[in-house]
């Protein structure tokens, strides 16, 4: 939920605040893949070497710190702003992605391996579309906050006069709704990072055979 609720708003922002193309803002993934080609080997070579549990906390604590890193995106950010932050928590998700579906290996009969892996796509999928639609819901209440506590907090001195300038007024309307906005998008990579922090901590609790953690278990994820 928290990496695909904020992730699928990243090419919005980029397109929306930084004016950048549907194809541009795709170049800025590229190296996601290039980080869980890098960190899914990594991982994998671990499998019964350290404990699953740890692994996949750390994975997850360093993905949330890659999501962290977005607070700091506004309209004059660069592709490096978005790049970094999501070649971290590519990484960091890469890193433990071997050891979560081996742990479903180990877990369930040999002949229930393909079904238990089906469930485990099922759930995926099932919390990256209630993230969407959860923290699409987060934003626009956020934004909605962030104007009001702006406006509440704004000074025109021309309206201060008694003077009315459309055009300042205008001017003045927009500068509030870009900060609202992009605020609120701050606000919604701090939620995300904090859901997927508490999914780390979680992690410790993950149990699981240490005599069933064997080379014939493993599960190659390509």
């Amino acid at each position: 939920m928290g990496m695909m609720g904020s992730v699928f708003l990243i090419p919005i922002f980029a397109q929306t605040f930084m004016g950048l193309t549907a194809t541009q803002s795709g170049y800025l993934f590229m190296p996601l893949a290039v980080a869980f080609m890098i960190a899914s080997p990594i991982g994998g070579r671990l499998i019964g070497r350290v404990k699953p549990a740890y692994v996949i906390a750390a994975s997850t604590f360093v993905a949330a710190a890659g999501l962290y890193f977005f607070i700091g995106l506004d309209p004059r950010s660069g592709p490096a702003a978005i790049i970094w932050p999501l070649f971290i928590m590519a990484f960091g998700m890469g890193f433990g992605m071997s050891q979560r579906t081996n742990l479903i290996a180990v877990a369930v009969p040999t002949s229930e391996i393909g079904v238990a892996s089906s469930v485990l796509a099922l759930a995926r999928n099932i919390a990256g579309a209630f993230g969407i639609a959860i923290f699409g819901t987060i934003l626009d209440n956020s934004a909605d906050s962030h104007l009001l506590n702006i406006a509440k907090n704004s000074f025109s001195s021309s309206l201060s006069q008694g003077l009315v300038n459309a055009h300042e007024y205008a001017t003045a309307v927009g500068l509030m709704e870009l900060k609202a906005q992009v605020d609120a998008y701050s606000t919604v990579f701090v939620i995300a990072a904090t859901i997927i922090l508490i999914g780390g901590f979680f992690a410790f609790f993950i149990k699981v055979d240490a005599n069933k953690l064997t080379h014939e278990h493993e599960v190659t994820v390509e």
